[in-house]
Order: C-alpha cells, then sequence, then structure tokens
C-alpha cells in the first residue's frame, strides 16, 4: 500500500494507495527521424515499459568501450505523490548482465560506455533500493503489486561521439530532444572536488559547486528532483568534535511540515558515521528550531535523524552561520552509543513531493577535533560546466 510504503496518511485516494500509476504526460517520440539517420546512429531502438515488474529489460544492442549512447526518457509516472515522477527518476541502465547499475541524471541522457556488453534499461519503483551494484531487486519488491504503466526510453547508438551528431542533427532538426541532449551534454554542472552521489539513490543534477566572493561551497539546484552526494572522511568522533559551516537559504520547498513523508522536500548538510546512522542539519519551513526527528520515509527511517537549527521565511537571502557540537547532537537526537568515526559529509536536495524547487548555498564548512582541521571545500575556485559522466 503506498500509505504503508511513504508512511503518506490515509487521506490520499484509495487508488493510490494500490499504487495505480497513471501517465500525466507520455507524448509519443516523434519527430526523431533524421534524413540519414544511419549515417549518424550505429543502433536506434525504443523501449517500452507496460508493468512495474518488467524489471530489466535487454535492448539486444551491445555496446564497446569507448561507444556513446544517449537515453531519452519519455513518460511521467503518478505514483500517488503530489508530483509525478520523470523518467530520471526511476530508469536505470547498465551494460552486461553483471555490469554497474546507473541512472540516467536527467530524462535525456548521455554517456560513454567504458566496458563491452549488451546494454540493459531497467525501470525501479520509487522506495526501493539495489540489493547490489549490479540492481538486483531487494526482497520487498516482491510484494510491489504488478501495477500497469506506461514509460518508454529510445536508445541511441552514435557512430561518432554524441557532442558531434547530436549538433549536427540540432541544426536540420527541430526536435526538443536533440536540443535538450545536447544541451545538456554542454552545460552539466559540476560538483566540488571529492564528491559524487550517492550511488543507490542515484543521480539527479541537483547540486553544482559554488565559488563566489571568497567562499567556494556547493549549491542546491531547484529541480524536482532528489539528490545525495558525498564525500568520504575519516575523522575520530570525539566529544569536542564540531562541524561549523554558513548557509544562505534562498527558499524553502516543503508545502507542510518536513517530518511528515508527503510534505519532505528539503535542503540540508549532514554526517555520516561509522555504524551506518547520520544525522543531517536542516533550515526548516515549518518546525521549530531545536525540533528533531527521524526520518519519515522507508529505510531512511532506519538510519536518518533530522535537527532544525532555523525556521521560517523571515530571515531568508542572508548568510547565517552555525557551529554543532557532534557528539552531543548524536546522544540528544540518535542516542544509543556513539559511533566512533565520521565517514563522510553529505549535502541533501529533496523535491520529489510537490514544493517549488529549492535554491541554498552551503560554503565554509570545517570540522574540527582530534587536534586538526579538515576542510570539506577546496579553496575557491571558479566553477566550471560542461563534461560527459
Amino acid at each position: 500500500m503506498l500509505q504503508q510504503w511513504f508512511g503518506i496518511p490515509g487521506q490520499l485516494p484509495a487508488a493510490l494507495a494500490h499504487w495505480a500509476l497513471l501517465i500525466l504526460a507520455a507524448a509519443p517520440l516523434a519527430g526523431y527521424a533524421d534524413t540519414d539517420p544511419a549515417r549518424l546512429m550505429r543502433a536506434d531502438k525504443l523501449l517500452t515499459f507496460t508493468q512495474a515488474h518488467d524489471g530489466w529489460i535487454a535492448t539486444g544492442i551491445n555496446v564497446k568501450p569507448g561507444e556513446d549512447i544517449t537515453l531519452f526518457g519519455d513518460g511521467n509516472i503518478n505514483m500517488g505523490l503530489p508530483a509525478p515522477l520523470s523518467p530520471n527518476a526511476y530508469l536505470w541502465y547498465r551494460v552486461g548482465a553483471d555490469g554497474r547499475a546507473q541512472n540516467p541524471a536527467t530524462d535525456t541522457f548521455t554517456f560513454r560506455a567504458k566496458q563491452s556488453g549488451e546494454l540493459y534499461i531497467g525501470l525501479r519503483p520509487i522506495g526501493l533500493y539495489w540489493h547490489d551494484q549490479r540492481g538486483t531487486f531487494p526482497a520487498d519488491y516482491a510484494g510491489v503489486p504488478d501495477y500497469p504503466l506506461q514509460a518508454s526510453v529510445r536508445v541511441v547508438v552514435w557512430r561518432s561521439q554524441a557532442e558531434q551528431a547530436l549538433a549536427d542533427l540540432a541544426t536540420r532538426d527541430d526536435n526538443a530532444a536533440y536540443h535538450r541532449a545536447l544541451h545538456h551534454l554542454t552545460t552539466a554542472p559540476q560538483l566540488p572536488d571529492g564528491f559524487s552521489y550517492l550511488w543507490n539513490l542515484g543521480r539527479g543534477e541537483v547540486f553544482a559547486a559554488f565559488a563566489e566572493a571568497g567562499r567556494s561551497g556547493i549549491r542546491t539546484l531547484p529541480r524536482k528532483a532528489a539528490g545525495i552526494v558525498k564525500k568520504p572522511l575519516d575523522i575520530p568522533l570525539t566529544e569536542d568534535t564540531r562541524i561549523s559551516f554558513d548557509w544562505l537559504y534562498h527558499n524553502l520547498p516543503a508545502q507542510g511540515p518536513e517530518d511528515e513523508a508527503q510534505f519532505h522536500d528539503y535542503m540540508s548538510i549532514a554526517l555520516e558515521f561509522d555504524n551506518g546512522q547520520d544525522i543531517t542539519w536542516l533550515w526548516s519551513k515549518h518546525l521549530a528550531a531545536g525540533h528533531t526527528f527521524t526520518c519519515p520515509l522507508p529505510w531512511w527511517d532506519q538510519r536518518e535523524t533530522h535537527i532544525v537549527l532555523q525556521q521560517g521565511e523571515e530571515q531568508l537571502g542572508s548568510w547565517h552561520s552555525h557551529s554543532r557540537p557532534v557528539a552531543a547532537d548524536y546522544r540528544r537526537a540518535v542516542g544509543g552509543g556513539l559511533p566512533t568515526r565520521i565517514v563522510g559529509v553529505w549535502f541533501i536536495n529533496a523535491g520529489l513531493f510537490g514544493g517549488p524547487g529549492g535554491e541554498a548555498v552551503f560554503t565554509n564548512a570545517v570540522i574540527t577535533g582530534d587536534g586538526h582541521q579538515h576542510h570539506v571545500f577546496s579553496p575557491p575556485a571558479v566553477a566550471t560546466t560542461g563534461g560527459r559522466h
């Protein structure tokens, strides 16, 4: 049941509680034909998904290292959340039956093959996480009803570099998908040094490096998507360990209390510990400063705790500085025995639950303790764009 899966109150329509996914917008992939497609495309195939249990589909296309592949996802799926899900939220791909599962960072996405093998495309319902890196569905996948749906992805393997082929097509074809694919290749946001998206949650391109006025850090991008980026750390957690940072929030996206699943849109900074727990500090639109709560989403409710540092909209648009005693915050919010090490710093941008995209900037993050200072970000540098994933 959708309410039990997401912890959303029972006022949602009964049909949504039974995982009845509807396509709110699924326009046909028309207008893609080039005057001489064979000149640009080595392979071109359209795959469709009609059931939640379609799982992984073999494309019949074998790719080689160095080949560029573009995925054109289509179909916004309504899973009973306040906003429908776009293709990058549920589509995954891998090269080879045992290849590493990855999601497209955007609905129209280009990647370069790093190994040989058959290309597979998969559909993963929201709320599920892979059992392993090859994309094995977890045990609770069997409990997802085989509801009907309608989604598709067009797979194109280019004969030359994708940017060159797409630029050629964009000059002679007014189809928006080609233009989106080219735009993404040339303007994809870059992360600060040392950061990458949490693999199992997937990429959403909801962050970009920030460098301005002597500050270096990270900013959240206002998109209807979600993502967490992590920088690995290995720092002892002691009684005097502190994390200090500056943040500037431009807006707060949540449409209701963030400790309720259907309103869980927010931006935050977090620390991950060696016992699998994490603490995340946020500015809340609806919850009082000092309030702590366990994440309201399944799976996350076993490992993530939130601490509200500021509340309301009056001071938006200004910089604010915070310094937190990590051990004391852990005891108060999580309880139990203290972990022994900090193994990662995270930034979280959650925008799947209907609110407008959130915008915030985090800078000057420093972890002190054990007689050392650990700077999260490199010294200020000009942020760049572009590049292939």
